[in-house]
């Protein structure tokens, strides 16, 4: 485990528990850029975004209002509204991820370059290395979309056909598809780093090393992952706990259930609470995930060296240009 104020070395062999410390190492090091740059992009964000979160809860309100309490079918009107929302937060949501990539990935880059912990870094900086990684970041999501949704299709008609001979056959599928997604956690994982940490790498190129490393360490990668996903999973929920306790009241109040009256929820200090903790939840979400990038970057520097022997590599390559 390297000491508080030692450089972190991206490229080297650690163990599970050095596999999880690193994460708290880069961050005890470097929460001040990390932190200012994120809210500068990620708090505007978080403003439009919560609006989008609102409206779109609030249209699912409305519609599971008017299927309780009125025993109709919903407006075409409060559809649209709660579909738009939806996309809105979702798109929103990738915005925000691909920004928080910038960011992290690019002072991990700076890091590596350095020789300790970051200082004040200047947005000159910064720039080059948060716009490579946006690009390479945009690229791959784009890739990621058009796959998406060809094997959405896919799945879309295999679940049909199931559906058509038994219904139970669905449960089979969509087991089976989460079956998958785990198993791929491990090399989709360490694709974008491999992408971002390489300068000369191209994008078919980073997607195949990306993969060979994941499933060279897939079982150390994947438990990493997991144990860095239930952590933040319960980081998350308590930024989102403020936001679910007053939405889960006018939920209860707006539905009319044994004549509750809700009217208090719908006035402009509950709104705008109920506003004020759905920016809490979207920020803070996006700061929970941070240690997921982090910690996907220093698997991949783990990866390398094991499989690649990546330090070697680099000293040869730096013999030869001498």
């Amino acid at each position: 485990m390297e000491l508080p104020n030692e450089k972190i070395k991206l490229y080297a062999v650690r163990d599970f528990g050095q596999s999880l410390t690193v994460v708290m190492d880069f961050l005890r090091q470097n929460w001040k850029p990390v932190l200012i740059y994120l809210t500068y992009f990620l708090l505007p964000l978080s403003l439009v975004q919560a609006l989008s979160l609102n409206g779109f809860m609030g249209g699912y309100l409305d519609i599971l209002g008017t299927i309780t309490t009125n025993g109709g079918e919903p407006s075409a009107m409060g559809m649209v509204t709660f579909v738009l929302s939806l996309l809105g937060y979702l798109s929103l949501y990738i915005v925000g991820s691909l920004l928080m990539y910038g960011v992290v990935f690019g002072l991990m880059r700076i890091y590596e370059r350095g020789e300790g912990k970051l200082g004040k870094v200047t947005w000159q900086e910064l720039k080059p290395d948060f716009m490579l990684v946006l690009k390479r970041s945009v690229m791959l999501t784009l890739v990621g979309i058009v796959i998406g949704l060809a094997i959405a299709a896919a799945l879309g008609a295999v679940m049909f056909l199931f559906a058509m001979i038994s219904a139970g056959l669905v449960l089979v599928g969509y087991l089976l598809l989460l079956v998958v997604l785990v198993f791929l956690m491990p090399p989709l994982s360490l694709i974008t780093p491999a992408y971002v940490f390489e300068d000369d790498i191209n994008l078919i190129d980073a997607i195949k090393k990306g993969c060979r490393l994941g499933f060279g360490t897939y079982f150390f990668t994947i438990g990493v992952m997991l144990v860095l996903g239930f952590i933040i999973n319960i980081a998350s929920q308590f930024t989102a706990l403020p936001w679910s306790i007053m939405f889960f009241i006018k939920m209860f109040f707006g539905l009319g259930i044994d004549g509750l009256d809700g009217s208090f929820t719908e006035n402009v200090f509950y709104t705008f609470g109920t506003y004020l903790t759905g920016v809490l939840q979207c920020f803070g979400g996006y700061l929970s995930y941070v240690a997921i990038i982090i910690g996907s970057g220093y698997l991949y520097g783990h990866a390398a060296e094991k499989i690649d022997g990546r330090t070697v590599e680099q000293n040869i390559r730096n013999f030869e240009n001498l």
